[in-house]
């Protein structure tokens, strides 16, 4: 009994030890057999050709939030198996969707134009039920347009297993989601915008960048053109992720630093891209250059001034340094020295201001043999030789334009093997380029040696070794004739040989070698001869050859054609049936013999922006474009949604300039379909009828509305005053009749001054990346505006946006100058000339402060010239001759200015006008009241006062400088002065004393 005790109490104590350890074998057997089941079933999944049944609705859920695929991206979604359609990877071993990548591949291609890049990518909205995808590490959806002008989801965040999230290029607006915060496991962020995507009123914020600090595995993060204008602390924020090796903050709007951090996180941080940030500070102090893990420092265009930095020293192992557009002053820092890897060096529009030998020196002797790109480009870099460069062994890309270099090219050049870009335009070299220059140069793929003096001279059988790109050489001597030796250059897409001194016919064999170029300018030469037939085989998209001596017809254009300049040439003949190529954006033919009707073709150009066929010989009216024809003009089938027509297919011509042809008819039906355009000008042609109604409605956006001697005739109509952008109103010339339309203060440009001009909408800013250019030494060149002022004809170029006028002159215009004119304070211009106009000058017309030229003659007006003409400083011609005019002309300090020749002429035929400066006096006026009189008697008595108080200043001066620099007379004047005290103490002692004596005997 005894021994069975304590083995009943072991029994006792032990049963509850055993069950422990039973449940702890039990627990991970059970949970692992559950494992197996749950395991076997997605086996079982994939066995049976298909993922999780949850995630493929997820997905369809997904697809169905997507209204456009113009790719096709996602046809292979159907079917059970989801592991299997495009851009969907699952986990061999669990068949969980683990990535969604659907990016649009064409914007890692440059070939393509942005607009080409954003309408193939996917439309709609992104569906939360990716929530259900909660093993997903790989989310890629860039390009698309999959933000429906929203923010970025919040329930991205919830989507924890995420690794990679590149969300960039996409429609996202608004603030940025802290919850991204959430995703601890992220190494890879990207939600930036390219520059030419980012909207300005239209953009992803944040104004708090903290929720970064809690992505400690980031490896690479990119927010660029994400505004954090607002975001304090973003250096402190990016400070706290320690694994981080990229940054990209490009375009963000960052107006601040921090010039040190007390601690330094970012040990392994290589790559920093900080470029498009207005810091408007000094260069240094700055946080970045304690980061001595960078290989890449980009600063470029982020107004930094003041010297560079000493501190550039301290990156020893970086690569490739970018600090171009800032406003940086002086010569690099000799601790660049310590740089031995550098590679890469962009210091471009800063004003180093100094020698290249002494800058070459100052490079690092250790990169010599490593240096690959230099770009000096407008630095302000001085020096008349290029030997230095010839150190540089492995350069690649040299870059010294449109700085202060002279002298020769060196032949020795030739040797730097490794060159691709030799661009050293923009200078005053000279001397002559030979073979001898490209003798080594096998790599070379562009060149420019534009605007200098050099003179490419080589043999006429010359074959160069490389194969061109790019070449520029416009402004330099590369004539007589198109050099031979381009024939082999095959590959060159971009040509530019305007200004060359070239003469004669253009070869046959241009055409078929340049037949893939992108970019060919011929301008401003003296070519002559014909232009080929046809230029359908080509791949052109911007041909220049403007200012030439060409004959001939113009051809039939490549389809391709975006951009055509062949004005002043002596091109005859109609029109090429296929005019309206399918991407022409520009097309600009004046100062031809061109004849024949417009082609019914340009309504099939669904791109044409600027069209200018001014100063030919063209009848007929202007084509009347349907819309069916319209429809027709989609380059990808008329019933192709690639192509998004608004306005009811409108087309999109913001530029017509047809002035000086014979064209006639009604007011072209034409320009109902032209919604967007902002200037026309169809002066001197022989186009008749009223002037629609419908002219306010399609044509909104008008800024310049010029019809100039024609034959229209009728009422104005009022509906012209709806024309809210309109700054230049020309009706002159014409027979309207009527009134002039009241409601003018509905033109509000016009009652908006020239320093205003930013608070309303400029249509000028999205004309202008649609114009032409031209060369500076064309005077004639017709990309001016020619306009009746101050009596003469006057160019206006490129401040052409800020003049405003209104000239209705030479028309049958009768009743009163409405008062409402007052409140177009805007003009610089009006003329109501030659009219039938009666009634009073309103006196309101003293508001128009801007007024430079005013022109009311040759009409019915009385009564008495308004006093508030004389408060118009700006003014500079006036003309009221040939009126009804009376009263005293009023008088003023401007209007004493105005034709100072023949003052008179300007009131002339006003019978009962008097004053000054006719020689007719006003009742009761006598010498003593005549105002020149008055005038001529103030001037005298100022110029006596003038005189009095010169000459008392003179006399003190005179006798200050005497007592200064003559010793002699000095003692003199002091001697005779303490004389004179003495004489004077002494009367004044005496005479006080027998005042006093007198006072006490009394």
């Amino acid at each position: 009994m005894a021994a069975a005790t304590p083995r009943s109490s072991f029994h006792g104590a032990a049963a509850p030890a055993m069950w422990c350890l039973l449940l702890i074998f039990l627990v991970p057997t059970v949970a692992t057999a559950s494992t197996v089941v749950s395991g076997a079933a997605e086996t079982s999944s994939l066995i049976n050709g298909s993922c999780i049944a949850a995630e493929r609705d997820a997905l369809i859920s997904f697809k169905a939030g997507i209204t456009s695929d113009p790719s096709r991206l996602l046809e292979s979604w159907r079917g059970r198996d989801c592991c299997r359609w495009y851009g969907v990877r699952c986990s061999t071993r669990t068949a969980r969707v683990v990535k969604l990548n659907l990016r649009n591949d064409y914007f890692d291609d440059d070939f393509f134009s942005n607009d080409d890049r954003v309408v193939h990518g996917l439309r709609g909205q992104i569906s939360s039920s990716l929530l259900t995808l909660r093993h997903l590490k790989h989310l890629d959806l860039s390009g698309n347009a999959l933000g429906g002008n929203m923010s970025i989801p919040e329930f991205i965040g919830s989507l924890r297993s995420l690794t990679y999230v590149d969300l960039s290029n996409m429609n996202f607006i608004g603030r940025v989601p802290p919850q991204l915060g959430n995703l601890t496991k992220l190494v890879y962020l990207d939600i930036h915008k390219d520059f030419f995507y980012a909207d300005a009123f239209a953009y992803a914020y944040s104004s708090d960048v903290s929720w970064l600090a809690s992505l400690h595995s980031l490896e690479y993060l990119d927010i660029s053109s994400v505004n954090l204008s607002a975001a304090v602390g973003w250096v402190h924020a990016v400070n706290n992720l320690p694994n981080l090796r990229v940054l990209h903050l490009s375009n963000c709007g960052l107006n601040s630093s921090t010039p040190s951090l007390g601690h330094y996180n970012l040990t392994v941080l290589e790559e920093l891209y900080l470029p498009s940030n207005p810091f408007n500070s000094p260069a240094a102090p700055n946080w970045y250059w304690d980061v001595t893990s960078l290989k890449v420092l980009d600063i470029g265009g982020c107004e930094l001034s003041g010297p560079f930095p000493d501190e550039l020293g301290n990156l020893t192992m970086l690569e490739t340094l970018h600090m171009e557009w800032n406003d940086i002053k002086g010569m690099i820092p000799a601790t660049l020295k310590n740089l031995c890897s550098l590679q890469t060096v962009y210091l471009a529009d800063n004003n180093i201001g100094g020698d290249i030998t002494d800058l070459m020196e100052r490079l690092p002797n250790c990169s010599w043999n490593s240096l690959q790109e230099l770009n000096l480009f407008e630095a302000n870099i001085t020096g008349t030789t290029l030997k230095s460069v010839l150190n540089l062994t492995a350069l690649s890309i040299l870059n010294l334009q449109e700085n202060h270099l002279s002298g020769s090219v060196p032949k020795k050049i030739g040797t730097l093997k490794y060159l691709t870009e030799l661009h050293i335009g923009g200078n005053s070299l000279s001397g002559v380029i030979s073979e001898a220059h490209f003798s080594s140069l096998i790599n070379l793929e562009s060149i420019d040696f534009s605007h200098t003096y050099l003179q490419v001279k080589v043999h006429p059988d010359w074959e160069p070794t490389f194969n061109l790109d790019r070449a520029s050489f416009s402004s330099c001597h590369l004539g007589p004739q198109v050099p031979n030796w381009l024939r082999w250059q095959k590959s060159i897409f971009e040509l530019e040989m305007s200004d060359a001194g070239l003469t004669g016919r253009i070869p046959d064999w241009f055409w078929t070698t340049f037949s893939d170029a992108m970019h060919l300018d011929l301008s401003y030469n003296k070519i002559s001869g014909e232009l080929p037939l046809s230029l359908e085989f080509m791949s052109v998209q911007e041909l220049f050859l403007q200012s030439n001596r060409l004959i001939g017809s113009i051809p039939q254009l490549p389809r391709s054609i975006t951009l055509l300049d062949i004005s002043k040439n002596s091109l005859s003949g109609h029109m090429p049936s296929n005019f309206g190529a399918p991407y022409l954006q520009v097309a600009v033919l004046f100062f031809n013999y061109i004849t024949g009707i417009i082609p019914y073709s340009i309504c099939q150009s669904p791109h044409l922006r600027v069209l200018d066929l001014s100063n030919n010989l063209l009848t007929g009216g202007l084509p009347n474009c349907g819309k069916e024809d319209l429809k027709q003009m989609n380059p990808y089938g008329k019933n192709s949604s690639r192509i998004n027509f608004a306005n009811s297919y409108s087309l999109e011509i913001r530029i017509l300039l047809l002035r000086n042809n014979s064209l006639s008819g009604g007011f072209p039906l034409f320009l109902k379909q032209c919604q967007n355009l902002v200037f026309l000008d169809l002066t001197q042609n022989m186009f008749s009828g009223n002037l629609p109604t419908w002219i306010s409605k399609n044509m909104q956006r008008l800024v310049m509305l010029r019809l100039r001697s024609n034959n229209f005739f009728g009422h104005i109509p009022i509906e012209i005053t709806w024309l809210f952008s309109l700054r230049i109103l020309d009706l002159a010339n014409n027979t309207f009749s009527g009134i002039m339309p009241r409601s003018l203060e509905n033109l509000k440009a016009l009652t908006t001054t020239v320093t205003d001009l930013d608070t309303i909408d400029d249509p000028f800013l999205e004309v202008h990346q649609y114009t032409y250019t031209v060369s500076p030494s064309d005077e004639s060149n017709n990309d001016s505006l020619s306009l009746v002022i101050k009596g003469q004809v006057l160019e206006y170029r490129e401040n052409a946006i800020y003049f405003m006028s209104i000239d209705l002159s030479c028309n049958r215009l009768t009743g009163q100058v409405p008062e409402e004119i007052g409140s177009l304070i805007g003009l610089v211009n009006l003329n109501l000339s030659s009219n039938f106009l009666s009634g009073n000058i309103p006196y309101k017309i003293g508001n128009l402060l801007y007024l430079e030229s005013l022109d009311l003659s040759n009409n019915q007006l009385s009564g008495e010239i308004p006093w508030g003409l004389s408060d118009l400083t700006s003014l500079s011609y006036l003309n009221l001759s040939y009126n009804n005019l009376s009263g005293r002309i009023p008088s003023g300090h401007q209007l004493d200015t105005l034709k100072t020749d023949d003052p008179a002429s300007m009131y002339i035929g006003n019978s009962g006008l008097c004053g000054h400066p006719l020689p007719k006096a006003c009742p009761g006026d006598n010498p003593a009241q005549d105002p020149t009189r008055w005038h001529e008697d103030d001037s005298s008595q100022l110029d006596f006062h003038l005189g009095l108080i010169v000459g008392f200043l003179a006399g003190l001066w005179i006798i200050f400088c005497g007592l200064l620099f003559k010793e002699t007379w000095r003692y003199t004047y002091f001697s005779l002065f303490d004389k004179l005290y003495d004489k004077v103490h002494v009367f004044f002692v005496v005479t006080w004393a027998k005042w006093f004596r007198k006072l006490g005997t009394n």
